[in-house]
């Protein structure tokens, strides 16, 4: 059977306005797209659209001039643009995606003036298909789903009208339904982490500005004369007031007295395959009240090219892990969080700091916009690697061993919890297991002034946040003779199955701990028993059932699409390579079905439905197919047979068309009162 199919290499004038308002429609999403989503100038794009619409009238009124000096002036536009493109791409060639967009929307845009055939429109079509990837590859909200409904609406439309193809809106609405059911239903599951050899996005633009620090931690609660704090004296300074906003553990020292609630203010996204911890700052000195730095040894490290080496010799990238970083605000802080054990770090400045505890801090504040990605080992030491290891020297570790003068039932409690093992590990799991007993709560009250902080969560509050748990958790360890440091950064956030990334907010900062033992090195150990997430909630609001079902449902929802992504990573490039073949092959389908002009699928769907009540057979002719249905069936085959090949007017084809709409009705209702359906 001949089939119309779409011949973009066709030269013939395009008159038709419908087809140019439905490119010029796909155009201008995917502009807006990548605008959003590369933070590009709103007066730029604002003139690209502009221009554009100008090129699209122009073009239209224009299509049937040769615009030969136009031509050459395109030329020496498109050849500069070019030119331009590799001009920024050796600027910054971590991160092309930039240039690539700049350089496709102004190729699209000085493209809009000449566009007289539907070769040159399509052209401009593959070009909004090639943005929208772009902006789709680096976008890092759920907004992009906005893009993709009105996009895929106007792509609909436009590959009915280029197959000439006039549906009727029921038609257009079932098949756009079907497309976007699909991609809501698949898009959530597909890895979005699959690193295919490209270097882009891993790191954001150099940043080369002078500043005045020199490896000291920056922080608002830095600013403070916190330093105080570590005196013997500092128990009587009252602790500085809690901000919502600002974690304070992210500061010289961490004052166990704050009490507070912080925001969900999102801090940064991270696009890496599993749940990793964002390591910030390690103390290794508790007082009592708080946990602080005995000795602020800096190191600077410098590079004249990407990326830095954490570690002596580290393996190649192939063999670790990658965590790419997104800052997604202003963060008032210069310490760079990173997974545990990070090997390589692509970093945008020449020079980052590392301070006695294995803590990095970068020469500036982290501003909002900017991405650095590290590599790391994801290899958690083997059971029996942790059963046999040893307590190391004490003089070595002596820092991490101080106490202050501890209350003697902390000791007691210690030791009757890890009597009956004899090895460090055990201990620890020991100890990690009791403090599970206790209530992960925000609701605690102030710490009184004479009581140890430990002393206090242990045995009278008996609740308290992950400070609490890691700092008991630290100092008992310390008491069995295994060295500890208490750690501060941010827990692993929620995966977004949207976008791939894990979100990070201010609510996410949290405490665990770090022990020595060897040989195994520095082990990290989060002792906060699991809880829910707690938010602030409008206790005056009233509660109804719907709300509550339906709150109810979207959660399960999302745990089902989380757990079919977390599924999904295990076996991420088998899922990704069966993805592209189910699309290639839905696209396929969905491209021969609008192919068919509307002759061939009234054809097709009578013919269908014989075949289906054996009525007819393969292998014969047509007018012997329709034989058997009589006269309706032989002027059934005769109208298809003028439509197909008949020089017929268009006033003609509307009622042969009518005819044989008419015949397929009839023969179809001769069949079964359930086979009329409209055609």
């Amino acid at each position: 059977m001949e089939r119309k199919r779409i011949d973009v290499r066709d030269n013939r004038i395009e008159d038709s306005i419908a087809i140019r308002l439905a490119i010029f429609y796909l155009v201008f999403m995917s502009i807006l797209s990548v605008w959003y989503f590369l933070n590009l100038s709103a007066v730029y794009i604002g003139g690209i659209l502009l221009f554009t619409a100008f090129g699209y009238i122009f073009s239209y009124l224009r299509r049937r001039k040769n615009n030969v000096i136009l031509k050459i002036f395109m030329t020496i536009g498109m050849l500069y643009l070019l030119r331009q493109f590799f001009v920024e791409l050796i600027k910054n060639p971590f991160d092309p995606r930039l240039p690539l967009g700049v350089f496709l929307i102004n190729l699209n845009t000085l493209h809009s003036l000449d566009l007289p055939t539907r070769l040159d429109l399509s052209f401009s079509f593959f070009i909004s298909l090639i943005l929208m990837v772009i902006s789709g590859i680096f976008a890092r909200e759920s907004l992009f789903i906005v893009f993709i409904l009105f996009y895929l609406l106007g792509f609909v439309i436009t590959l009915f009208l280029l197959n000439n193809y006039k549906p009727s809106f029921s038609r257009v609405a079932i098949s756009f339904f079907i497309v976007l059911l699909i991609g809501f239903l698949l898009f959530p599951i597909l890895p979005k982490n699959i690193h295919i050899g490209f270097r882009q996005d891993i790191m954001s633009q150099l940043i080369t500005r002078i500043t005045n620090i020199q490896g000291e931690l920056s922080s608002p609660y830095s600013m403070q004369n916190t330093n105080l704090y570590k005196l013997p004296e500092g128990r009587k300074i009252p602790p500085l007031p809690f901000d919502k906003e600002e974690y304070y553990g992210f500061a010289p020292f961490v004052d166990l007295r704050q009490r507070g609630m912080l925001s969900s203010t999102l801090v940064f996204r991270v696009l890496t395959s599993w749940e990793v911890y964002h390591r910030g700052i390690a103390f290794d000195t508790y007082n009592g009240f708080g946990w602080y730095q005995s000795e602020e040894e800096i190191k600077d490290v410098t590079t004249m090219s990407q990326p830095f080496l954490l570690k002596n010799n580290p393996p190649p990238e192939s063999m670790l892990n990658r965590a790419t970083y997104f800052i997604e605000k202003d963060i008032p802080s210069n310490i760079v969080f990173l997974p545990h054990n990070s090997q390589r770090l692509y970093f945008p400045s020449p020079l980052i700091f590392i301070d006695g505890e294995e803590g990095y801090r970068a020469p500036f504040d982290l501003p909002k916009g900017l991405i650095y990605t590290s590599f790391y080992k994801d290899i958690y030491p083997l059971a029996k690697d942790l059963l046999n290891a040893k307590i190391p020297d004490k003089y070595k570790f002596r820092r991490y061993l101080q106490l202050p003068n501890l209350p003697r039932r902390i000791y007691d409690l210690t030791f009757e919890i890890t009597k009956s093992y004899e090895k460090p590990w055990d201990k620890l799991m020991a100890i990690k297991k009791y403090l599970e007993r206790y209530e992960y709560s925000l609701d605690i009250p102030p710490l009184p002034d004479d009581m140890d902080a430990v002393d206090d969560f242990l045995f009278v509050t008996k609740k308290g946040y992950c400070e609490q748990f890691a700092s008991a958790f630290a100092v008992m360890a310390r008491i069995i003779g295994i060295p500890s440091r208490f750690i501060t950064g941010y827990g692993p956030g929620d995966l977004n199955p949207w976008t791939g990334m894990f979100e990070v907010k201010v609510k996410n900062a949290h405490a665990w701990v770090e022990v020595y033992l060897e040989p195994v090195g520095w082990i990290p150990i989060d002792p906060t028993p699991f809880t829910p997430l707690i938010e602030e909630r409008d206790k005056s609001l009233s509660v109804n059932l719907l709300s509550v079902l339906f709150a109810s449902m979207g959660k399960v929802i999302e745990g089902l699409f989380v757990l079919l992504y977390k599924i999904t990573l295990e076996y991420r490039y088998v899922v990704f390579a069966l993805s592209i073949l189910f699309i290639i092959w839905f696209f396929q389908y969905l491209m021969d079905r609008i192919r068919l002009i509307q002759e061939d699928r009234i054809f097709r769907r009578v013919i269908k439905k014989l075949k289906k009540k054996g009525l007819i057979k393969d292998n014969i002719s047509l007018y012997e197919m329709m034989r058997p249905l009589g006269e309706d069936g032989i002027k059934f085959a005769g109208l298809y047979y003028a439509l197909k090949f008949a020089p017929l007017s268009e006033e003609e084809k509307r009622n042969y068309l009518n005819e044989m709409k008419d015949y397929a009705k009839k023969i179809l209702s001769n069949l079964s009162a359930r086979s009329q359906k409209k055609i």
